[in-house]
């Protein structure tokens, strides 16, 4: 299973803590992910909380693929998504690559600048403001959420190049260092990046996952042109979320067009899509139980106890196994190869079952030639 040769269904295994009303322990998470392989996915996906939602946080997410990859042979192992740039970018290549070789190439980074309503965001930002600042040196978590952009991208380039370069000094807008290096721990082939982009804005008011709204932009998919260069310049492909088919492809294209000048040579050639699955034959109670996980992953908006019906229809695959199949087939027609699969269910493991055994075998997966240099 390799990534740009092959199409990749991979399932959520749920490493944050207190959103579903159980708690993951670190063993149930490996077992969870061991089961999965002997399913037939092809990748298991963590999250990242580091600072917790609405109520505790998280494991490390290379802590437990590092943990998973001990006790697996064939799956990959993927971030969705990562945000690396609350960290020291030095610290994470160094712990990636140290996981790209536990895994003997496995690892997948999906990552991306954050998301949330505006207490998680606080609370990413107020990490990085507690490390960046101090006497003389005052940073405040809104200034830092400001220059997220740019943070990301250029945490991103560094960890690109201390994966590729043997030693190099930095003079970024927002990271400088001298002649650093990952010597025998960087990679003889570097680790795939997907760098997440973009966002759907619901017609009504707030939405569950995103801390702001604008009614100039309501009912839209909003990618601004800051991330967009992000995606373009560091990314090996775009993990994206809420885009419909053809609409993805018109920005991937745009993507491509804006790679092109990239001395490096990446671009954004794999298309990976971040979607909320449940399997019920009745269609409208497997819909409803997505409203249902997004209400409580997320939140719901102020005022009300549901999140969005539009939103939900942009993330929501659900239905019959066979129908959920279908869909899943008319993404790969248009282009996409790797699936991030959230369950949509407090029973996470046998909604995990039901996809394998409902859904799989109705996927018809090509080869695929996808270049990733």
């Amino acid at each position: 299973m390799e990534l740009g040769k092959d199409v990749i269904i991979g399932v959520s295994v749920n490493n944050t803590m207190g959103i579903t009303g159980k708690v993951y322990g670190l063993s149930e998470l490996i077992e969870a992910s061991q089961e999965a392989e002997a399913m037939g996915f092809d990748a298991i996906w963590v999250h990242d909380g580091m600072t917790g939602r609405r109520t505790s946080a998280a494991f490390d997410p290379t802590n437990v693929l590092t943990a998973v990859a001990a006790k697996t042979k064939r799956l990959l192992l993927a971030t969705g998504v990562y945000i690396p740039h609350i960290r020291n970018p030095i610290h994470v290549a160094q712990a990636w690559a140290t996981l790209w070789e536990v895994s003997e190439g496995r690892a997948i980074m999906g990552a991306g600048t954050g998301a949330g309503k505006d207490r998680i965001v606080q609370r990413q930002y107020g990490a990085l403001a507690a490390v960046h600042g101090g006497q003389g040196h005052p940073l405040d978590w809104e200034t830092l959420f400001k220059r997220r952009t740019g943070m990301f991208g250029e945490c991103l380039d560094i960890m690109n190049r201390l994966w590729t370069e043997d030693k190099f000094s930095y003079d970024g807008k927002h990271y400088k260092f001298d002649e650093i290096t990952l010597g025998i721990a960087r990679p003889e082939e570097k680790p795939p990046v997907l760098v997440g982009g973009g966002i759907y804005i619901p017609q009504d008011g707030v939405g569950a996952h995103h801390y702001t709204w604008n009614k100039d932009v309501a009912g839209t998919f909003m990618m601004g042109p800051k991330i967009r260069q992000v995606v373009a310049e560091q990314g090996d492909g775009w993990l994206y979320v809420h885009s419909r088919a053809g609409e993805y492809n018109e920005i991937q294209a745009e993507l491509l067009d804006i790679a092109k000048d990239n001395v490096h040579g990446r671009a954004p050639r794999v298309l990976a899509r971040n979607q909320f699955v449940n399997i019920d034959d009745d269609p409208r109670k497997a819909w409803e139980n997505v409203q249902n996980q997004l209400t409580d992953f997320h939140g719901a908006p102020p005022g009300q106890d549901k999140c969005q019906a539009d939103l939900v229809d942009r993330w929501a695959v659900a239905g019959p196994g066979k129908a959920v199949a279908a869909q899943l087939q008319e993404h790969i027609d248009h282009g996409v190869s790797v699936f991030q699969c959230v369950i949509a269910s407090p029973d996470q493991q046998g909604m995990m079952k039901r996809i394998a055994e409902e859904v799989l075998p109705h996927i018809d997966k090509p080869r695929l030639g996808i270049a990733l240099k």
